[in-house]
């Protein structure tokens, strides 16, 4: 490999594009973030608009071309980690039909998922899609709904896109192909027979010739066209993969390639994921399973809400530590919750801010903070909300346990994997190694370099993840820790098992 090539990545994620460069060996040169805003005009609707995304794109690539020294030229491949889960109609002639597209947040089609659900039920449906999230969020309940509510929209629609094939279509003007990865996350795909699945397409009313053909992450989409190089700052010679769903994108990145390597993340949302050459599947649970290629699987347990649910505590409760220590402000509250115990002497958080987690999953529930008595502080509370999502994702590793396949050691990404008080809970939580990888914060865009380069034939594998990974620091679990969690997490099942039908109730108000 010729270090004298590179590759451009873009971590699309919902709060914003951080664009990477990275050689071919996997070095790190420079970054360069633009955020992006969501958009709320109704209660559950989750919006954000595709021109903007570009915009940040195009920003991002000439800052992030810049700060690195190299030669434009020399970019040899572009590829994203994304978010997906949308639904972006154009026309026949490319045009956006909306200004603003439903993210994967976006839960107004409930309606649209009772419906689905009674035409098919609950796990005949997951036995084909493999899919445990509230079915509202799915892109099939979102064109259903904007079938019925939009049916302008619906039919002049010639394809509907997720982000990063946007963004790939606006830098080549060719849109073919979605990554196995998206597909399977639309509630449209089997993953059993890795077609698009006659019966699902015909509940939500959607044709087939509007969705794009499932391909592997690594494919190549074209080469930048003459109009996007130059407002990129790059040049025609610049190669366009197609790329992952950004959840993969950050499991390559964090060396999940390799069977059964497991890799936790505390992101905006927060998951536990293995690879595997089969689905992981039990009777009674619903993780969630996607076909990635490569004849592989790749087995997820989630917490819709993670480090999103934390900050909004840190932000919202503890508005005074942010006044006092500023940037440092996470740091402060670290500390306040360390003057806290496990269980936060008593509290519980349920960071159900998007519709619970892999085993309690309504788009009805809602965040909540119980078992709050006088004697209690700021501390306790931060803590429970550090615990809150570790306790959802403990519940998937005792599934992984059951299935035989879970080692003794984890991979820790995402921002929160920064914060060494949350490693030791889940490290005590899960009862096995956490291990940090160095450059956390760009897991996700060297999942994404890891695919441009081997799309542009730059790379032999995506094998080769594994030989750029450095790791970092570690946590232990400690085996009192360990008991005392095991001992609190049926309570905290109970919370949610208590809590959904009171959550379902209020969620006929309007407030």
């Amino acid at each position: 490999m010729r270090s004298q090539y590179y590759v451009l990545a873009h971590d699309f994620g919902t709060s914003g594009d951080k664009a990477c460069i990275f050689d071919t060996d996997g070095n790190f040169l420079a970054e360069a973030y633009y955020p992006i805003k969501t958009y709320y005009p109704q209660p559950d609707w989750a919006e954000q608009r595709p021109e903007e995304w570009w915009q940040a794109v195009k920003d991002a690539t000439h800052e992030v071309v810049s700060k690195s020294g190299i030669a434009p030229k020399d970019v040899k491949a572009i590829s994203f980690s994304s978010h997906g889960m949308t639904a972006i109609p154009i026309d026949k002639d490319g045009n956006l039909l909306l200004e603003q597209v439903m993210t994967w947040m976006d839960a107004r089609s409930t309606e649209e998922a009772k419906y689905i659900l009674e035409n098919i039920g609950m796990r005949e449906r997951y036995e084909k899609t493999g899919n445990s999230f509230d079915v509202a969020l799915y892109p099939a309940s979102k064109l259903l709904w904007l079938k019925r509510n939009m049916p302008e929209i619906y039919h002049k629609a010639v394809k509907f896109l997720n982000p990063k094939e946007y963004l790939a279509y606006r830098m080549t003007g060719i849109y073919r192909n979605t990554d196995y990865g998206d597909a399977g996350m639309s509630g449209l795909y089997n993953m059993n027979t890795h077609k698009w699945d006659e019966e699902l397409l015909r509940i939500s009313g959607v044709d087939e010739e509007k969705l794009l053909i499932p391909a592997e992450n690594t494919t190549p989409v074209g080469y930048l066209t003459k109009q996007a190089a130059a407002d990129m700052g790059l040049t025609t010679n610049t190669l366009v993969v197609l790329g992952s769903w950004d959840n993969y994108a950050c499991a390559l990145g964090g060396g999940v390639r390799k069977k059964n390597t497991f890799v936790t993340c505390l992101g905006t949302a927060g998951w536990v994921g293995v690879n595997n050459k089969k689905p992981l599947m039990a009777d009674g649970f619903m993780s969630n399973i996607v076909y990635v290629g490569n004849d592989t699987y790749f087995t997820s347990v989630h917490s819709h809400s993670a480090c999103v649910s934390y900050e909004w505590v840190v932000s919202n409760l503890c508005a005074e530590l942010k006044d006092k220590y500023g940037k440092k402000v996470y740091e402060a509250a670290t500390a306040l919750a360390e003057q806290s115990g496990i269980g936060a002497n008593g509290i519980f958080f349920l960071p159900s801010m998007f519709s619970g987690n892999t085993f309690y999953s309504d788009a009805s529930l809602a965040g909540s903070l119980v078992g709050l008595k006088m004697h209690h502080t700021k501390a306790d509370i931060l803590r429970a909300a550090m615990e809150g999502p570790a306790f959802d994702l403990m519940m998937g590793v005792d599934f992984y346990k059951m299935m035989g396949v879970m080692t003794n050691e984890a991979r820790l990404i995402g921002g929160g994997a920064n914060n060494r008080l949350w490693m030791q809970i889940l490290a005590n939580m899960f009862g096995v190694k956490m291990i940090r990888p160095k450059n956390l914060q760009y897991i996700g865009a060297l999942g994404a370099a890891l695919i441009a380069g081997v799309g542009a034939g730059l790379i032999n594998s995506l094998d080769a993840a594994g030989d750029v990974i450095e790791l970092s620091d570690c946590a232990q679990p400690n085996a009192g820790d360990m008991e005392k969690y095991r001992q609190l997490l049926p309570i905290f099942k109970h919370f949610y098992e208590s809590l959904m039908p009171v959550y379902k109730e209020m969620s006929q108000f309007t407030f």
